[in-house]
């Protein structure tokens, strides 16, 4: 599963939270280790406009 957190790193549980009931909700298990992608650089946009690219492996 792929999903998309907009705004300060700190800020990021919530997606996660949210991304983990949708999984469970749908009977899937987390297969692998989650990785985060960070697709900008948090020096060059404001805090609103950094995005971490969470990806979850399920099965």
């Amino acid at each position: 599963m792929r999903t998309v957190h907009r705004g300060p790193y700190e800020t990021c549980e919530p997606t996660f939270l949210a991304l983990f009931s949708w999984i469970e909700s749908r009977h899937l298990q987390i297969a692998d280790p989650i990785r985060e992608v960070y697709t900008n650089d948090p020096g060059e946009v404001k805090p609103e406009e950094i995005l971490t690219e969470i990806l979850v492996p399920v099965r």
